[in-house]
């Protein structure tokens, strides 16, 4: 197997409950031309003692002065960009796996598409115990930025794989408060040029963690914000391109078409998701607050519906 192409393989980490599950995970890679970098987002958990039972030269080992925190937890994403020297960069959670192959699907993939600042391996969603709950939808090998956006599909920052000197010429991963949306917008900003080459090999390991930023309700209002922030990024995006073939100009009006409908129906599902949680006290809130979101009625009362229905289902 030619390996000319280095990886680094980054993890901005805080928690020590997986992280030696993930660090494993990417030395068991059969692709072997890679860098793990790691920084500690001054952790109070006792990171130092997981770290450093590794003897592996191909692990650096960072750790920040001061903590960034989840709301700023992009900048932490970027403290890693800036320490990786590979030509290509994965930013995968610390409590989430590679599959072996995965460095090698990639290494495939850009033989295949060398030109390319943007690739993404298709991802299975695990629950806390690393159970299997699905396989998310299959991607055409290649597609445009504006198939890409119109899409909508799920993804994780550790699905995709970044051209690193793009990246950094880019600004870096776009910040968005709770890295909400940050993932996406940042897909965007590569496969802006190029496009996006997609493997349907499953390459990454998303673990639905109870303790993680995703699953923290205490800042839904920010993450509705970052969404709101990153619908107006994309509208403003496609707002002037005049792109050269007829299916990307035909897929610009579907998305300034049906987008935002797409973005509401993110928000209306975090707050089923909260209603669902705390029923009276969420549903209260939500009612009493829903025109501060731009919420209507409507909406509002089909969240509260769906939340009823999923209580007598699972009751």
């Amino acid at each position: 197997m030619n390996e000319n192409i280095k990886f680094s393989v980054t993890i901005p980490a805080y928690k020590n409950c997986y992280l030696r599950e993930a660090i494993d995970s990417v030395l068991e890679q059969t692709y072997h031309n890679y860098e793990i970098v790691i920084v500690n987002d001054a952790s109070p958990y006792d990171l130092d003692s997981i770290v450093w039972k590794y003897t592996d030269s191909r692990i650096r080992y960072y750790k920040n002065r001061t903590n960034c925190g989840a709301k700023d937890v992009v900048d932490n994403w970027n403290k890693c960009l800036a320490y990786a020297t590979g030509e290509y960069i994965i930013c995968m959670g610390d409590d989430d796996k590679l599959t072996p192959n995965c460095l090698k699907f990639y290494a495939d993939l850009i033989d295949k598409y060398p030109n390319m600042d943007l690739y993404h391996t298709r991802t299975e969603i695990m629950d806390d115990d690393f159970n299997y709950i699905r396989t998310l939808e299959e991607r055409p090998e290649w597609e445009s930025v504006y198939s890409l956006i119109y899409s909508h599909r799920s993804s994780a920052i550790g699905d995709w794989l970044f051209r690193t000197s793009t990246l950094r010429n880019k600004g870096g991963f776009y910040k968005l408060p709770y890295g909400w949306s940050s993932d996406y917008i940042t897909a965007y900003i590569m496969a802006t040029s190029h496009g996006v080459a997609n493997t349907n090999e499953v390459g990454f390991q998303y673990r639905g963690n109870s303790q993680s930023i995703s699953h923290d309700l205490t800042c839904i209002e920010e993450k509705i914000g970052a969404i709101h922030s990153a619908m107006k990024w994309i509208m403003d995006f496609v707002a002037n391109k005049h792109p050269d073939n007829e299916e990307d100009r035909h897929i610009i009006k579907l998305i300034k078409h049906n987008y935002i409908k797409y973005a509401h129906r993110d928000i209306d599902d975090m707050i089923e998701f909260d209603i669902r949680k705390k029923f009276w006290a969420r549903g209260w809130y939500w009612l009493t607050h829903r025109k501060q979101q731009n919420i209507s009625f409507y909406r509002y009362f089909r969240c509260v519906i769906k939340a009823i229905k999923y209580k007598l289902k699972y009751k």
